[in-house]
Formats: C-alpha cells, structure tokens, sequence
C-alpha cells in the first residue's frame, strides 16, 4: 500500500505536467533580429563545422543555435534588410512556445527573397528606428551585416544620424571575412553565372539608386579579375556607425559571442512577466518519490543485516 509520500508526488507530478506560470515584474528582452540578404552576404569567406560557407548560410545557423539556447520567457522576431528597407517577418514571439516557428522561417530565408539589389545601410537603420516603433512592445535590435553598402556612399546616401542618438539598445553584428573577396553573381535557379563587377554597382552622385536598372535583371558579369567588386567585412565602418548612433558593435564570429552582447544589452523594458514554475514541483515530486522509497530501502537493509547476524 502507497503511503503519503506517494501521493504527494503524484500530485506534485500531474501540476509538473500542467506547468502553471506566475505573473512577475520584471525586466523582459524582445529580440529583433534583422538578417542582411544582400548579394554580398553571398561571399563565402565563413566556416560552419570547419566547412566554407556564405555569410549569409552562416547568420542563419549563427541564429538557429543563439534562439535555441535563449531562457524562456524571451521573445524574438526574424526580420530583412536590402536596399533601404527593413522588413520583419512577425512580431516577436516567445522563444520556448514558438521555437519550431522560428526555426522554420530561418531555414526558409535565401538572397532571392530580397526585393532590389542594392544595399543602403544608413537609410535602413532610419528604417529600422520606425519599425520598432510600430510594434506592440519595445524590442532591441540586433541587425547581421558586412556593412557593405552598395552603391558606395555618396553625399546623398550618407545622411546623418545624429537625430538616433541613444540607440543603446541596438546591436551591430558584423558578419564577414576581413580578407576582400568577389561577390558571385547568380541567375533566377541559384546558380552562380560569375562575379559581380564593380562598374555594375556605380551609380550617378546626384541618384540614390539606378531608376535606369528598375524592373531589370542585369545578367552582365565581370570578364576580369581586376573588374571584380571585392566585399570584405567593414568593421571599421560598422564601428563608426555604432559610434554614431550609441549602439554597440561585435564581430560575430560563433553564439557564444553573440549570446554575451545580447546579455550585455539593457533590457527592452519592464514589465508582467509569466513566469513557468512547473520545475518546482517536478523537483518536489523527485523529494516525495525518494521520501517514500529511501525508509522502505532503509527497513530492508537492516532486516537483511538482522537476518545475517542470526545465522549460525
């Protein structure tokens, strides 16, 4: 017959299983993650389990492992950078409840869901600065870049901004070899057709884009090596804009990296948080269960020592 013990635990079990939460003030982190899609993310200059890979394959799996190993509670949203625009997927979602989705939408992203070819990164952080002010709760954003803008700055591209001073809660992670490589160039099926020239990315200092290339596919390609327009990690200038803007800046090499900027960061804001507590009584149904089997281990033992001593 089952005694007391037993039957705590069993009903310490069943509420483990329920996991009930309690509601908690405080601090929370709502992670917007904004991947860079343009072409130059396409050089492949990064490792992934000691094999080559593109900057962009490897963002993507830097992501998957870094959502993977944030605390529940913690909510994230997937969002992507080209030309000038910031685009998010969904508004941040709770990272245990939800981790299949996010893992999904992360395997389905490629540079062929960018929508135009060139990549302004200081318009895309006043982009930014507005989407997060649409979202329902604060978040901080994390953007994964090279930094390589393209067309190069000019005096019409390179605006101020001094007016996103303050922008503590944003974090430039730059993605990306120091040694300059060419950017393979690719057709509509993915398949590389060469190098993308450096002629190919000039437009005229009085235009922000080429209105001449929209609605185009430009399939020429560089036909010498000395054409080729060679992308490397801007580190310095992602610095700079850092510097500017009061973000802060890592190399994002592996997680653990990234996971230690994130933890650096000051929370998205302050507020009721639930909090599950299931463990504390799956922890207290390990007590009853051991409660009830240890006297009974203990009862035997002494019988069997009894036992022994009574044998001639």
């Amino acid at each position: 017959m089952h005694g007391l013990h037993f039957w705590l635990g069993l009903i310490a079990l069943g509420i483990a299983i329920y996991n009930p939460h309690i509601h908690l003030t405080q601090d929370f982190d709502h992670y917007m993650f904004v991947v860079d899609i343009t072409q130059s993310m396409n050089v492949e200059d990064m490792q992934v389990h000691h094999r080559p890979v593109s900057r962009l394959n490897f963002t993507l799996q830097l992501l998957k492992d870094t959502v993977q190993a944030l605390p529940c509670g913690t909510k994230v949203s997937i969002a992507l950078f080209a030309n000038a625009e910031i685009v998010p997927l969904y508004i941040p979602l709770e990272v245990c409840q939800h981790f299949n989705e996010i893992d999904a939408s992360l395997n389905h992203i490629e540079w062929r869901m960018a929508w135009r070819g060139s990549s302004h990164f200081r318009l895309a952080l006043i982009e930014a600065a507005r989407i997060l002010s649409l979202l329902p709760e604060p978040a901080q954003l994390i953007l994964l870049t090279d930094g390589d803008e393209a067309a190069p700055l000019n005096a019409i591209t390179k605006v101020t901004l001094a007016p996103m001073q303050g922008s503590s809660g944003w974090l430039l992670a730059g993605v990306g070899g120091l040694q300059p490589a060419p950017v393979p160039k690719f057709n509509s099926l993915n398949q590389v057709i060469g190098y993308w020239s450096q002629y190919a990315t000039k437009v005229e200092p009085s235009q922000i884009v080429n209105e001449d290339a929209v609605g185009k596919r430009d399939d020429s390609i560089a036909t010498d090596p000395q054409e080729y327009y060679l992308s490397a990690l801007r580190e310095d200038y992602l610095k700079e804009v850092a510097r500017d803007i009061g973000a802060s800046y890592i190399s994002a090499s592996n997680k653990e990296t990234l996971l230690a900027a994130l933890k650096r960061l000051p929370p998205a804001g302050r507020g009721v948080v639930a909090v599950p507590i299931g463990w504390l009584f799956a922890v207290l149904a390990g007590l009853c269960v051991m409660a009830e089997y240890c006297p009974i281990q203990a009862k035997k033992t002494l019988k069997t020592s009894a036992d022994l001593q009574l044998k001639p």
